[in-house]
């Protein structure tokens, strides 16, 4: 089964709007006056110069924004779970925790949409996966078919031990030993790495730069070693990285596994299956048999 990043960048902008819309349910306002008698929508919540902005105005304005994208996210939730109990439809634990893993080991720290929690994205994993057997319910794919994509693609279904790290990346050995000692001395890492690391994509994200292959080409030697060494939550000594000094903070590793066709079988099934079906991977496809009427009238 190839990778589709699509469910997850789609996971984490909703995960966005839904953040905003919550602060728009916790802040809407009630029919009780506030304290000095002014109602809550009246409240003043900025004000330029001699102009103010009301909290009515701007919980009105992040309805106009989000208010239909968010609405729909929650009504398509609500879709999958019933349409796949009509069909008797369910993804095990094991499948939503196997397809979590081979995304791990794609994970890109440097595009933030990856990093959400991981039961939220367990979450959008488990409904992506209703989704597709729901699409696919009707096709129909020969286990010869199935094992031969697996004879052919077993690889895939490999993954290496990998190191999930932050790093702080300095010019010379001197800075790396000063590094450590503020590490030592109670530093936070991420604010050290944020204001010291010279690796300008990670320093950002406070060090962050994901899961590393332990046998890949990011990791030396040196630094392999350095890393077994270390227990989950520990830095690293500075370990020579080129003509630069890295630190590394191990966060948590990620052991070599193999999963066998039995292990996939589900999977590779669906990626089939799916290559055969001309109806779009979306939610509405579901409208109309669940019955959805909604706010914003009829889904296009």
């Amino acid at each position: 089964m190839k990778f589709k990043p699509y469910p997850l960048l789609i996971a984490a902008v909703l995960l966005l709007v839904t953040n905003i819309v919550t602060l728009f349910l916790w802040l809407k306002p009630d029919a009780s006056p506030s304290a000095g008698g002014v109602k809550a929508g009246n409240e003043v919540v900025a004000t330029v110069g001699g102009d103010s902005v009301t909290r009515e105005e701007w919980l009105y304005s992040l309805e106009q924004k989000y208010g239909e994208q968010e609405l729909k996210q929650m009504i398509n939730q609500k879709v999958i779970e019933k349409v796949a109990k009509k069909y008797d439809i369910s993804v095990s634990d094991k499948e939503v925790n196997q397809e979590y893993d081979l995304i791990r080991s794609v994970y890109n720290s440097f595009d933030e949409e990856y990093t959400e929690d991981e039961e939220t994205v367990k979450a959008q994993i488990e409904t992506d996966l209703l989704l597709e057997e729901l699409l696919t319910k009707d096709v129909e794919i020969s286990e010869e078919e199935m094992k031969s994509f697996y004879e052919q693609n077993e690889e895939m279904y490999s993954i290496p031990k990998m190191y999930n790290l932050k790093q702080i990346k300095v010019s010379d050995k001197a800075q790396a030993g000063q590094v450590v000692k503020e590490l030592e001395d109670g530093s936070n890492f991420d604010v050290l790495a944020m204001e010291r690391s010279t690796d300008v994509q990670s320093a950002h994200l406070g060090g962050e730069i994901g899961y590393i292959p332990a046998d890949g080409e990011l990791l030396s030697p040196e630094a392999v070693k350095e890393l077994d060494s270390l227990k989950e939550g520990q830095w690293s000594q500075p370990v020579k990285s080129g003509s630069d000094y890295v630190i590394y903070l191990l966060e948590d590793i990620m052991k070599e596994r193999n999963y066998s066709y039995d292990d996939v079988k589900s999977q590779i099934r669906r990626q089939l299956a799916i290559e055969q079906v001309e109806t779009p991977l979306l939610p509405e496809s579901f409208w109309d048999e669940a019955g959805v009427e909604w706010f914003y009238g009829t889904e296009q």
